[in-house]
């Protein structure tokens, strides 16, 4: 499956603690290609992982409209929107989240079996190709905790990139990691963008990683408040 693009048009998204509403993501348009890692940037509690959630379909955008392609998937059901996200969503974490007990190779094909659907021998296929792409050939029998952090995290990806998903979200990937391994990580993140023309966005505050970014993105209170590719206008702010 492929997606050429994702699509805000006023996307904003409010919190409620039952008694107060707060606005963390304020009116937003924004179109983001495949081909492109595109790096989203600012300091904590800007907004930036609750846009990522947005993009994910994690979140339901309290305003405005979201598109996967040409489709609206805005106001899918809970179930709806589950099942998109299955198709068309892989997520890396700042936490690899590696399952103990299970080998690595098991942890890669965890992502085969979200459906409930035992892994085909094509999932298989697969993920050893891709550990081996990334390094981590030979480690398929291996135990998360006998892997480095940088390993875990190119295992994280392998099992994101296990059913091929047009749109890749990683939150803080490297800020864990020492600088050869999120070098490591950044330089996959950057090949799967540009030979697969994958739609890759980056969380992050991590100024290491900016230089692999082909767009980038900064937030501050909610707003993008610069973008690398065009002066960025927001509306909202010019009239507070």
């Amino acid at each position: 499956m492929r997606i050429d693009r994702l699509v805000l048009e006023g996307i904003a998204r409010d919190f409620t603690d039952g008694r107060q509403v707060r606005r963390v993501l304020f009116p937003t348009d924004l179109e983001l290609a495949a081909g492109e890692l595109t790096i989203l940037a600012g300091p904590s509690g800007s907004g930036k992982t609750t846009l990522l959630s947005v993009l994910g379909l994690v979140l339901r955008p309290t305003e405005g409209r979201l598109f996967l392609g040409h489709e609206d998937v805005t106001d899918l059901s809970d179930s709806a929107a589950a099942t998109v996200r299955l198709r068309t969503c892989g997520f890396v974490f700042q936490q690899p989240m590696l399952v103990e007990g299970l080998s690595v190779f098991e942890n890669v094909l965890l992502a085969a079996g979200v459906q409930g659907n035992r892994p085909s021998q094509a999932d298989r296929r697969r993920a050893a190709e891709l550990l081996a792409a990334l390094g981590l050939g030979g480690t398929e029998h291996n135990q998360p905790r006998l892997l480095s952090g940088g390993m875990k995290q190119r295992a994280s990806i392998a099992r994101a990139l296990l059913k091929n998903p047009p749109v890749l979200l990683c939150d803080e990937p490297t800020s864990a990691l020492d600088a050869e391994s999120g070098q490591t990580v950044m330089g996959i993140l950057k090949r799967t963008a540009l030979e697969d023309q994958r739609i890759v966005i980056v969380v992050s505050h991590d100024a290491r990683v900016f230089p692999y970014a082909d767009r980038l993105l900064k937030m501050e209170n909610g707003r993008i408040v610069s973008d690398t590719r065009e002066r960025y206008v927001d509306l909202g702010s010019a009239h507070a």
